[in-house]
């Protein structure tokens, strides 16, 4: 049994199965469960709550007290019934509803910052342990609350966890010695997947880019293990709120990689047979043992579990490892590799999955090609995927944009202008893909060379929509007449002043989410990207190109003629 309650604070209750809890270290705990109703029986006990199965609805799984909203509801017909399947997360995802406009400078304790989070939402936190001050070589704040808490979290250098409104933050989350997993005991072979294709022990960063193009401060850091890997560059890095030195190579240490990524896995888990004293506490967090059948013990740590808390006898599933899940995902990115994880764990045995088992039972199960698997692949890797539409989609109908929904397209790029030339099936475009629940919130202009003529079209159609200046802002840098590498011309240098005469028009007027669009190839030949974002388009290659913020891999996406993009930034999708 499960609680519902609307946004109008009407509550019902729902008789659900398989109600199935995922808690991942430091991010969003994640709720599913299916329900079965007859919409024609108003006697069922679910008729009411299926009215119910709309966003921000509030779930309450009552043996743990847990609150979750409700993010997807996905029916299906059973005879004569109907089978929905839900995914929900953590009531503490409201806290990217809160944006901070304010912001401090210099040596801050957490304890103000957290205030500064927290002021004005549900929300309340408690501090175990004492963390030093930290010093702000610039500014904090000026963005959401989620992802200002990652970035103290990264800062101050603690770990969080959500109890519904509440932020409970500690250096270290969990207790040591709180398991013991043994082979052939009280769990099956215990096997091990090790990942050394993300290791770095190199990086190169600047700090905050002055007016005439230098940085106010540069440094680079070289891990120890180095002397073991060798020296394997990461991506450099470059971080306009930094000024000083110390800030920038201690950013730089925390995005080395040097260790490789470790999974264990085992083919079944007994959680309840304790042995040698342990209780086998699996709360993420918690460390522990597991020992093979040569009696050697490996030191792991619970990184993700799910749990059925009202089916005793079903025990879940549990992930070891020392990086298994990033600890600053957040549920844009986990949206769809749960619910994919989730359809497939129903088909599996218990016990755990890694990605690429996850890969290999697709291509088992389902003889998929393995252009499908790195579809697959690149999926879980990004945010999202959106669609571009202009004046040459003459389908604007709802259902044209719900198909795209249905087919794991995250939000729309709405092309609002070309030259000076608006597009007429802008509006209709925006209030049926919000209708289908699309995010709308990139908005591009196809540019032809004219910056300030330009700008100002395309900023009149910004202001007659009543776009906000958070949205991400396009330039779509692709016309032939503007090809600095053939004749007619444009000089290089002609384009990047008329590029940045069209972003001057806008950041005046407050747009400064800005993204240059173009062919892969056309960055650093035609134009020098100064952006906020770049996009790039190259359907030739089966992963995304390096620096790109989004990537158009397909010009007709399942024949609706419209270029699908994977997306790498939250905010393309409106988070």
């Amino acid at each position: 049994m499960l609680w519902v309650q609307d946004v109008n604070g009407d509550q019902t209750p729902i008789v659900a199965y398989n109600a199935a809890i995922t808690e991942t270290l430091s991010s969003f705990d994640q709720l599913s469960f299916v329900f079965l109703v007859d919409p024609n029986d108003e006697q069922d006990p679910n008729y009411v709550a299926v009215d119910m199965m709309v966003p921000r609805t509030i779930v309450t799984e009552p043996t743990t007290g847990k609150k979750f909203m409700i993010l997807q509801s996905n029916p299906v017909s059973v005879g004569d019934k109907v089978q929905y399947t839900v995914t929900c997360t953590s009531v503490g995802y409201k806290l990217h509803d809160n944006y901070v406009a304010a912001t401090v400078t210099n040596t801050q304790t957490l304890k103000a910052c957290m205030d500064m989070i927290t002021s004005g939402t549900p929300f309340s936190y408690q501090i175990d342990g004492t963390f030093a001050n930290y010093s702000f070589s610039e500014t904090f704040g000026s963005g959401y609350s989620d992802d200002l808490l990652t970035q103290l979290a990264s800062d101050f250098g603690f770990e969080f966890y959500f109890d519904n409104y509440v932020i409970h933050i500690k250096s270290t989350i969990g207790s040591s010695g709180a398991f013991l997993f043994v082979e052939g005991a009280n769990a099956g072979k215990i096997s091990i997947q090790e990942d050394y294709s993300t290791i770095t022990t190199y990086i190169k960063g600047n700090g905050k880019q002055n007016d005439d193009g230098t940085y106010a401060c540069s440094a680079e850091y070289t891990s120890p293990a180095a002397t073991t890997w060798g020296k394997i560059w990461a991506e450099p890095y470059q971080s306009d709120s930094i000024a000083d030195v110390a800030t920038l190579t201690a950013k730089l240490k925390s995005q080395i990689h040097d260790y490789p990524d470790v999974q264990y896995s085992m083919d079944y888990v007994d959680f309840k047979n304790s042995l040698q004293g342990f209780n086998n506490d699996t709360s993420v967090g918690n460390y522990g043992y597991l020992r093979n059948r040569f009696g050697i013990d490996i030191t792991v740590r619970v990184q993700s579990r799910t749990y059925y808390p009202q089916d005793t006898k079903n025990a879940g599933s549990i992930t070891f490892g020392n990086k298994i899940f990033d600890p600053n995902i957040y549920i844009n990115k986990m949206r769809e590799a749960y619910q994919e994880n989730a359809a497939l764990g129903k088909k599996l045995k218990q016990g755990l999955i890694s990605l690429s088992d996850y890969v290999n039972q697709l291509k088992e199960k389902h003889d998929v090609a393995e252009s499908v698997l790195q579809q697959q692949i690149n999926k879980l890797n990004s945010d999202g995927i959106i669609v571009e539409v202009d004046s040459s989609n003459t389908t604007t109908v709802e259902s044209w944009f719900a198909s795209l929904a249905d087919d794991g397209v995250s939000g729309i790029a709405v092309q609002l202008t070309k030259s000076t030339t608006a597009n007429s099936l802008s509006s209709n475009q925006i209030a049926n893909a919000k209708d289908a629940g699309l995010a709308v919130n990139c908005f591009s202009h196809y540019f032809m060379g004219d910056g300030s003529t330009e700008g100002q079209a395309f900023l009149a159609q910004l202001q007659k929509y009543s776009i906000p200046t958070t949205a991400v802002i396009v330039l779509d840098i692709e016309d032939s007449s503007i090809n600095p590498t053939s004749e007619p011309s444009i000089t290089k240098s002609e384009l990047n002043t008329q590029i940045a005469n069209f972003y001057s028009v806008l950041a005046n007027a407050g747009y400064t989410n800005t993204c240059d669009h173009a062919l892969k190839t056309s960055f650093g030949q035609w134009f020098d990207s100064t952006a906020k974002y770049r996009w790039m388009i190259d359907t030739s290659v089966s992963v995304k190109p390096v620096t790109s913020s989004a990537w158009q891999f397909e010009n007709n996406w399942n024949s609706t003629g419209a270029n699908a993009s994977y997306v790498y930034e939250k905010i393309f999708i409106g988070g």
